[in-house]
């Protein structure tokens, strides 16, 4: 399983919104419903993802992962200035 400071942070953050919106239903049942399949999508997901990255490995060169990840940080900051932009122009009437 994948075990980093930003993916602990992202998942305790699914998990802790998951949870308060079914904690606060009352119904214990649907609580502990929510809290096992946070927990089992989570299992799924980091096995899957740890799968897909074994097996492209495995598959790929070494200037395929090169390009592949060059492609995935120009398409990164394409939408970063996005939605920055939505943001500047979504500020805009209050600044006016």
């Amino acid at each position: 399983m994948a075990v980093s400071p930003g993916n602990l942070i992202f998942w305790v953050s699914v998990f802790g919104a998951v949870l308060t919106d079914s904690y606060s239903a009352g119904n214990k049942g649907s609580f502990a419903i929510a809290a096992s399949g946070v927990l089992g999508g989570i299992l799924i997901h980091d096995i899957g993802l740890l799968t897909i990255v074994s097996i492209t490995r495995k598959v790929m060169s070494r200037k395929m992962i090169q390009i592949v990840s060059i492609i995935a940080g120009i398409l990164l900051l394409e939408f970063a200035l996005y939605f920055v932009y939505e943001f500047v122009i979504a500020l805009l009437p209050y600044i006016q």
